[in-house]
């Protein structure tokens, strides 16, 4: 059983341990790397107080205003705790966050990506990780990114090439100990599946200024866990 509560579900990183730059929300968006390597995501393990469980959404090319209206939420300043998105811009589109499972929720999935690409990085507080990649409505890649030799690709010799330059494929007779930088290597990936950058600011307070209730999407038929795209 999952234990995520609203204290173990924190995917804030504080600001002193973060280096952001002058960036606000009313400057120049540019677009991610496609070619991002896991250097860009180094503070990520540098913080020293990454989330234990999170589910981060990149998503091209909407502003957070299109991504609730695509979801079907209605903006809530004041809402937080269980079933919270928060929604921001950031270079090339948006971001989306919970502490949860709404990026990688099959209906989510479908609605965020139509006629654009997004990409979920997923993990529970057992650290047990999900990566997907969906355009247009379809998903793309699908796997886990601590696993990621085992995954369901509709192109998997283009996805074989981005997991080996960002040393995502390891040698199952290395120290067990001794894991990739699983998440860094799957936060670059999404930015190189969506053109979308991901930055410390995001995760600090105010960084993601949207708020709405996603719950409903959590309502399935006889208390069942709602599918995964």
């Amino acid at each position: 059983m999952y234990d995520e509560t609203e204290e173990n579900c924190s995917h804030r990183i504080p600001a002193a341990s973060a280096t952001t730059g002058h960036h606000t929300e009313d400057s120049v968006i540019v677009a991610g790397d496609p070619r991002a390597g896991t250097d860009v995501y180094a503070w990520w393990s540098r913080s020293g107080r990454a989330p234990a469980a999170f589910c981060f959404t990149f998503i091209a090319g909407l502003t957070p205003e299109e991504v609730l209206r695509r979801l079907g939420l209605t903006e809530d300043p004041g809402q937080e705790g269980s079933g919270t998105v928060e929604v921001g811009r950031a270079p090339g589109g948006s971001i989306m966050v919970e502490c949860g499972h709404a990026g990688i929720l099959r209906d989510a999935v479908h609605a965020l990506s139509q006629g654009t690409s997004i990409a979920s990085v997923e993990r529970n507080v057992n650290h047990h990780s999900h990566f997907v990649h969906a355009v247009d409505g379809r998903i793309v890649d699908r796997f886990v990114p601590m696993f990621a030799h085992w995954s369901d690709s509709t192109d998997p010799e283009r996805l074989k090439r981005d997991l080996e330059e960002l040393g995502m494929l390891w040698d199952f007779d290395a120290d067990p100990e001794a894991f990739p930088p699983y998440i860094e290597g799957a936060l670059a990936l999404a930015e190189r599946r969506t053109g979308v950058r991901l930055e410390p600011r995001h995760l600090q307070p105010g960084g993601l200024p949207h708020r709405a209730s996603i719950a409903r999407y959590y309502e399935s038929p006889k208390g069942t866990f709602p599918e995964l795209a």
